[in-house]
C-alpha cells in the first residue's frame, strides 16, 4: 500500500505464499483490490500506476491462522525515481477487513489497529511534516497497529536499510520481499533479496489480536 502525495511511478508485485493446511480451492481468486490497484495476469498486480495522488491495496480475502507458520514471497519493483519519488509499501496482518487503504503518508498503513506490518519505506517524510524519525535512506521496518513512527513502543524493528549495503531501492529493478512466520517461536522476520534484514519476536495472536489467530 503506497504512500505520500506524489506518485510519479509504478509500484508493482508479484506473489507467492505457502501456508501450510491451506486449500488448495481457496487460492483460485483470492484477493480483493481497492483504490487504483490493477491486477495484470494471476499474479502480478500494479498497485499505482506512474500517475499523482494514487493509491492501491490488494487484500488476500481468505484469513490465515497465526497459529500456522506462513511463507510469502513477493516480488517488489518500487520504481527508479529516487528523490521524487512514491513512499512504499507494506504487507499488513488485520483482521478488520478487505477495504483498507488510503493515499499519504502512513503508506495505506496508518491507524489500521490492530494490525502488524513489515514496511518498505521510499520516503523521508520530515520534510512533509510527519516527523516519524524516518532515516533518509529507503529502509524496512516492523511496525504495530499502523503507527509509523520509529520512535515509538509500535516499532517492533529497525528501521534498517531495505537493501544491505545499499541506500536505495528505487533503483528500477525487482527485488524478492520474503515474509515469514513461525508460530512455534512466535518470531515475525523478513528478508529481501535473500538476505535477513528485520525480525521480532512477538505472540502476535495474545499481544496484538486479542485472542484471535485469524487475520486478512
Amino acid at each position: 500500500m503506497p504512500r505520500r502525495r506524489a506518485f510519479r511511478h509504478p509500484l508493482l508485485l508479484t506473489l507467492a505464499l505457502a501456508i501450510a493446511g491451506e486449500a488448495e480451492s481457496q487460492l483460485a481468486y483470492p484477493y480483493y483490490l481497492n483504490g487504483n490497484a490493477t491486477q495484470d495476469n494471476c499474479n502480478c498486480y500494479t498497485l499505482t500506476p506512474a500517475v499523482n495522488a494514487r493509491f492501491g491495496s490488494v487484500w488476500n480475502v481468505n484469513k490465515i491462522d497465526l497459529n500456522t507458520s506462513f511463507e510469502f514471497n513477493f516480488s517488489v519493483y518500487l520504481g527508479s525515481k529516487d528523490n521524487d519519488g512514491a513512499d512504499g509499501i507494506v504487507f499488513v496482518l488485520q483482521p478488520i477487513n478487505t477495504q483498507l487503504g488510503s493515499q499519504g503518508g502512513g503508506l495505506g498503513f496508518a491507524n489500521v489497529s490492530p494490525s502488524v506490518g513489515v514496511t518498505i519505506d521510499t520516503y523521508q517524510n520530515i520534510a512533509t511534516g510527519e516527523n516519524n524519525g524516518d532515516p533518509v535512506f529507503d529502509h524496512i521496518a516492523i511496525q504495530r497497529n499502523g503507527d509509523l513512527s520509529h520512535t515509538s513502543s509500535n516499532n517492533l524493528a529497525g528501521p534498517v536499510t531495505a537493501l544491505a549495503g545499499n541506500d536505495n531501492i528505487e533503483d528500477g529493478r525487482w527485488h524478492l520481499l520474503n515474509v515469514k512466520w513461525d508460530a512455534s517461536t512466535k518470531r515475525l522476520s523478513a528478508a529481501m533479496d535473500g538476505v535477513d534484514r528485520v525480525s521480532a519476536d512477538i505472540d502476535m495472536v495474545k499481544d496484538v489480536f486479542n485472542n484471535d489467530p485469524m487475520v486478512y
